[in-house]
């Protein structure tokens, strides 16, 4: 390889030829790998033209060890299995061949039917359903309508031809005798004819559109787009045994697939699809790592030899002007049009304008791993030429037209999936949806939820350009975590506890730079988390992809509201654990190699979602014991130096001072009654109380009922760190919301031992049932662990043996199908090792067992074995049925259960970021951090409410865990502000745009307004503060769609809040373009944000000073969203009269509040809230044009005598007016107080100068 070459470019199909001319650079990495290079020398390279599309093939050595390598051999080898995929790909999928099977097909007659071979029926099938997944916008049977096209621009020459000779209309008008003949001519019957003429150009023209919105076409074309689309022209399957005459649909099983033809004049074109194919088969035939590249569409294995990923450029297409001038070139050369092959050759003379020696440029540089492919469909190697416009040769399938090539639409999709076949369709389609935001919009829903999902697009419009990668929301980049984490010093972070959540926060703040201490009590890490059996939930995961589970977040999210609805399930903290469940599997299973490959779908999930190792020669795989026992091998081998485990150390105490202010800072920890170890940070990942038995203790506190109930917990579960966050005065929540797991296995050698061996939910995840000791089933097995926990209580006896009565308890009973998805050697595990399954030979044998009427629970497998056939169980109303269970079921095997405390959903209360919160009394907002104090597991609340989700608790330690250690690793900053006032004097300038995270966004609704929300991002450190005044306003962008959008905002959050900034902001479309990336993004987005002008109100000491003029009254005029800087003004006037009693006189802060209807307002309780709090010291008085029915207040818009009589009035020294709303509003305001007397030195107006109000 040349030096400063990448291993390969990604293009459409093309002809041999040069590289074109591209516009980004190649990582060093790849530039030093050059020719001679040893990585490189293992690498044999093959090349040649096949289907007039070069190819190029990269692989190393066949022999399973490298010294074995035969230079001679390899290449003969590479070329015999490239030779016979592309020998089978021609005489089966080329449309070039007419006598391949696909041109067999293309000459079926009406509902003749074809039997496939393998290749012709993958890619059909493969076909089929991206038809449906894209919804049309791939569809290969487009074929008649691009001939159709071709041949209609060849004839529009001859047409054109005629209308010219028709004459022009002066030529008729000053014509009206024929010369030849005498006989007079009519000219009204000649415009007529022209009329006609131009009609049927019209209808020759209807489908050559330059125009998106256009979707008019002509009979032919509309006739043609019923041909040329998937659903009418063939149908794809298996011909079903009642369809003799092959006139119905074909049903979708994989084996023996057959195609019939629908319509005489349908027709395939497969070549794109089938180039794909055939890339796939060669890589999969090839040993790792190897790369294989036909026509711009490429596929790789393995890493690179030197180590690294394969490196693909991507060129930027060319301009219109380019394109011209390439049809020129291609005329030249004999082409005769109208349809042109662009091919690479034609690049020439644009390669010969490039500066010599510079260093070459691209779009983008992919990355591929292992298995990854990319293609790319574009709209300049072949196309259409027609009265002087150029036509793409990419049809719209949906519309059935194609488009003039233009500036706006897509010019070149991108697509990297693990197909190349796929990637090579969906490239295709995207092109089609011709919009840049509705193939991005397309492209998203493959990222998950599809077998070979989407990794990576590129989609490119050339205005701007625009240019649009995939974005996972709330996965922040890469350059602008390095720019942000470069803003703090390295910390010292000690986190409490050696669980999945304590070893989380560990790495990610290790990786924060800071230096991290983990104290452990036990001897031996893992806690409670290394028990965990039933695995880990999240949605939008590979593994899902790869298996075809569909899943969605607002499912996920429902179903963890719908079990936490008796607690208090905070929306922001579920938000965040839903929005970074697949970052968090990701990061387990990618970066530290947990094999998360088996999905199982437990009790109140409404998809298959949590995940689990497989198991290992046949032995299961503890999942909690697979994480924890390699993180901490992690920790102890790439870790060493930065995190140092202590085991044996009880932390007995926070040590914290206590600020001027009274605000608590954490500077340690005490340790086994008498040591003391500093930091700057305090993690706490103690777990939960499930074992505090002790009336003293939090149980007895909370749930003294539970005294005595059996546990699945280990002994070391006390509560710790939430009895040390408690003494700090750290708020608790839901501590009386305890989980019962509904199956703690009680042992018959040993009933009455209060510790009980979890049968995990996947125990009826695989189709275990319960029935109680009638022989009866009484719940729905995959209920929520609240449901089936009550159903036993309520439904079933008490244990009883001859020494020992214990709680209620049922009795589950899996089939042999039951115990192979649960996995034998798990079974044997739990009924030769614990010996706590009995083994039953047929349901004689458990009836024996139970003690109950064999009648009894043979009616309940019949009634069991009905209900499954239905789908759904009239009694119990389950609907999954992952295995059969039937009265003739023999090996049956049968375990007692009882309910048994598993899991407290209460602790401290932490906010998104991971910061425990305290109470405290203030005017707006009712919590604060304690600063330096994190938390994160089983040891907070708020994130499951009333009952956790099966595989909930393993993902809230990796994502609140992760969160947590990189907020405590951000504490020690060099700078207390975020924005220092030289940036901010400074304006708008490119270097003072600083990266924030988003955190949050709360609901709109009655307290925040109907239409507007508020959002909140992070500081850079958790004790930052902003450095900005009262009133003043930031501006904030982002990126969607390739276009960046920016919107001003006045904070509603004071300047003295510490590591948060939050906005107001309208959530319909009157917010204007940014309303929608705020829509679509999600906690842990990036934005970036900028310190702007505004009001600048201090809050001295003594005095609140504007313009350096001492103010002793405020009135604030809002309109719309204008209300938010009047909140932060609210807020600080509410704080400073707290602090300054007797200060100031009665209504010395009022408030105008305009708005076009009710819904338009927002805070309309906290401004409630706070004239409760000090009537004294502030009112409000609300406008409204459009008011309700039974409306007191005001009505119309804001009049002088509104003015007089509700803001303040007469003028005094001392006043201050602050108007914000649209701009039109301040105006009007402006002008009105004018003529009230007030002085331009008493007003202030965000609108004035800037027009940025009608953000704000």
């Amino acid at each position: 390889m040349p030096p400063n070459a990448p291993d390969g470019e990604t293009r459409t199909s093309r002809i041999v030829g040069s590289v074109d001319f591209v516009r980004a650079k190649l990582p060093g990495a790849a530039a030093s790998d050059d020719a001679s290079s040893p990585s490189a020398a293992l690498l044999t390279t093959v090349t040649g033209i096949r289907c007039s599309m070069p190819y190029t093939i990269k692989c190393a050595s066949f022999a399973a060890n490298p010294e074995e390598y035969d230079a001679t051999s390899v290449p003969i080898r590479i070329e015999e299995i490239a030779s016979n995929v592309f020998a089978e790909c021609e005489s089966k999928l080329s449309n070039f061949n007419a006598n391949s099977e696909v041109n067999v097909v293309n000459g079926l007659g009406i509902n003749d039917i074809h039997t496939c071979s393998d290749a012709l029926s993958e890619v059909l099938m493969c076909s089929k359903e991206l038809v449906k997944l894209t919804r049309g916008a791939f569809d290969p049977s487009v074929a008649p309508l691009l001939e159709y096209y071709e041949k209609m621009a060849s004839r529009s020459r001859s047409s054109t031809s005629v209308s010219e000779s028709s004459g022009s209309e002066s030529n008729v008008a000053t014509s009206e005798t024929n010369n030849n003949t005498g006989d007079h001519v009519d000219v009204a019957t000649i415009r007529r004819q022209r009329v006609v003429v131009d009609y049927w150009k019209s209808l020759l023209s209807a489908g050559f559109s330059n125009d998106p919105s256009d979707a008019r076409v002509s009979r032919t074309v509309r006739r043609l787009l019923e041909v040329g689309q998937w659903s009418s022209a063939f149908s794809v399957g298996v011909v079903a045994d009642n369809d003799k005459d092959g006139g119905g649909d074909l049903s979708t099983s994989t084996s023996s697939i057959k195609i019939r033809k629908k319509h005489v004049d349908a027709r395939l074109d497969l070549s794109g699809i089938a180039k794909g194919w055939a890339v796939d088969k060669i890589a999969d035939a090839l040993p790792s790592p190897c790369y294989v590249e036909w026509g711009g569409d490429i596929k790789v294995r393995g890493k690179h030899p030197s180590g690294r990923p394969w490196f693909v450029a991507v060129p930027e297409p060319p301009t219109l002007l380019a394109l011209r001038r390439r049809v020129a070139q291609a005329k030249r050369a004999g082409q005769v049009g109208p349809v042109f092959t662009l091919a690479d050759e034609h690049r020439k003379e644009e390669e010969e304008d490039e500066p010599k020696g510079k260093e070459r440029e691209y779009l983008a540089i992919l990355e591929l791993k292992d298995g990854e492919a990319v293609a790319t469909s574009g709209d300049y190697e072949k196309v259409i030429e027609r009265d002087g416009k150029l036509y793409s040769h990419v049809i719209n399938p949906q519309l059935g037209r194609l488009l003039e090539l233009n500036e706006t639409t897509l010019a070149q999709a991108v697509v990297v999936a693990k197909s190349c076949m796929v990637a090579d369709a969906l490239a295709t389609a995207a092109i089609s949806k011709e919009d840049p935001p509705e193939a991005r919009s397309m492209l998203d829903r493959f990222r998950t939820g599809y077998r070979t999902p989407v990794v990576d697009y590129l989609l490119y419009a050339r205005y701007g350009p625009r240019i649009i990668r995939l974005s996972v929301p709330g996965i922040e980049a890469k350059s602008d975590r390095e720019r942000r984490l470069q803003r703090h010093e390295s910390a010292t972070v000690i986190v409490v506890g050696s669980g999945l959540a304590g070893m989380s926060a560990a790495i990610e703040a290790a990786d924060a730079r800071a230096k991290v201490i983990i104290l452990e009590k036990e001897p031996n890490t893992g806690g409670n988390s290394a028990k965990a059996t039933s695995g880990i939930s999240g949605w939008g995961t590979d593994t899902q992809a790869e298996q075809g589970v569909a899943d969605e977040e607002r499912m996920f999210e429902r179903d963890t509201f719908r079990s936490g609805s008796k607690g208090q399930t905070d929306c922001s903290l579920v938000r965040t654990l839903s929005s970074k469940s697949a970052d968090a599997i990701h990061w387990l299973r990618h970066r530290h190699g947990i094999p998360l490959t088996v999905l199982s779908q437990l009790g109140g999930h409404s998809a298959l979602r949590t995940h689990r190792a497989p198991a290992v020669d046949g032995h299961p795989v503890p999942i909690g014991w697979k994480i924890t026992k390699t993180l901490k091998d992690v920790i102890d081998i790439q870790y060493a130096g930065k995190i140092e485990v202590r085991c044996g150390m009880n932390v007995t105490k926070l040590l914290y001072h206590v600020g001027d202010n009274g605000r608590k800072t954490v500077t340690g920890v005490q340790v086994n009654g008498n040591e003391s170890i500093e930091a700057d940070g305090v993690v706490i990942a103690t777990g939960g109380f499930g074992c505090c038995q002790s009336n003293d203790g939090l149980m007895g506190r909370f749930r003294p009922d539970l005294i005595g109930t059996a546990t699945t917990n280990g002994a070391f579960a006390q509560g710790d760190g939430v009895v040390l966050g408690e003494a700090l005065g750290a708020e608790l929540i839901d501590m009386d919301k305890v989980q019962l797991h509904p199956t703690g296995i009680i042992d018959p050698k040993d009933p009455s031992n209060p510790t009980k061996f979890l049968a995990p939910e996947a125990l009826r995840g695989s189709g275990g049932i319960l029935v109680n000791s009638e022989g009866k089933r009484f719940v729905n097995e995959l209920d929520l662990r609240s449901v089936v926990a009550a159903g036993i209580q309520n439904d079933c006896s008490n244990y009883k043996s001859d020494e020992y009565e214990g709680p209620p308890f049922a009795w589950c009973i899996l089939s042999q199908q039951a115990q192979e998805l649960f996995g034998k050697r798990a079974i044997s595990f739990y009924r030769d090792t614990l010996c706590v399954f009995d083994e039953c030979d047929n349901v004689k044998a458990i009836c024996s067992l139970i003690g109950c009427k064999e009648e009894v629970l043979i009616n309940t497998l019949l009634d069991y074995k009905e209900a499954s056939k239905l789908g759904t169980c009239k009694q119990t109303h389950k609907d999954v049925f992952p295995s059969a269970i039937t009265p003739e079921s023999k090996d049956l095997v049968v375990a007692r259960v009882t309910p048994s405390i598993h899991y407290t959903m209460g602790g401290l209360n932490i906010n998104p970021a991971g910061e425990v919160q305290e109470r405290v009394e203030s005017i707006i907002g009712s919590h604060r951090h304690i600063r330096g104090l994190f938390a994160a597991g089983e040891v907070t609340g708020g994130v499951h409410g009333g009952n956790r989700l099966g595989g909930n608790s393993l993902l809230e330690c990796v994502v609140f865990g992760r969160i947590a250690g990189q907020r405590a690793a951000t504490v020690k900053h060099s700078e207390a502000v975020m924005f220092p006032r030289a940036q901010i004097d400074d304006g708008h300038t490119e270097s003072n745009w600083v990266p924030v995270l988003l955190r949050e966004v709360r609901n709109t609704d009655e307290k925040y307004g109907m239409n507007t929300r508020e959002i909140r991002f992070n500081l850079h450190g958790s004790l930052q503060h902003s450095g900005m005044d009262i009133g003043q306003f930031i501006a904030l962008r982002g990126q969607l769609d390739g276009e960046t959008l920016m919107g001003y905002f006045s904070p509603i959050t004071r300047p003295s809040d510490e590591g948060v900034i939050g906005i107001l902001a309208r959530s319909d479309e009157k917010g204007g373009p940014i309303t929608r990336l705020l829509e679509l993004s999600r906690p842990g987005s990036t934005f970036y944000m900028c310190a702007m002008g505004g009001l600048r109100l201090k809050f001295e000491p003594e005095r609140i000073v504007f313009r350096g003029n001492e103010v002793r009254r405020i009135g604030l005029l809002a309109g719309g969203t204008g209300i938010a800087p009047m909140i932060q003004i609210i807020r600080a006037y509410g704080h400073y009269v707290r602090s300054h009693p007797g200060y100031l006189p009665s209504f010395q802060l009022n408030l105008i509040y305009a708005a076009e209807e009710m819904n338009d307002l927002a805070y309309m309780k906290i401004l409630q809230t706070v004239r409760e709090n000090i009537p004294r010291h502030f009112r409000f008085y609300v406008i409204l044009n459009r008011p309700p029915l039974g409306w007191t207040e005001g009505v119309g818009f804001v009049e002088r005598h509104d003015i007089v009589k509700h803001l303040i009035y007469p003028p005094t020294e001392g006043d201050l007016v602050v108007m914000c709303g649209p701009p039109v509003f301040e105006a009007a305001m402006r002008k009105c107080i004018g003529r009230l007397g007030f002085s331009r030195e008493q007003w202030h107006s965000f609108a004035e100068g800037d027009n940025v109000s009608a953000h704000l």
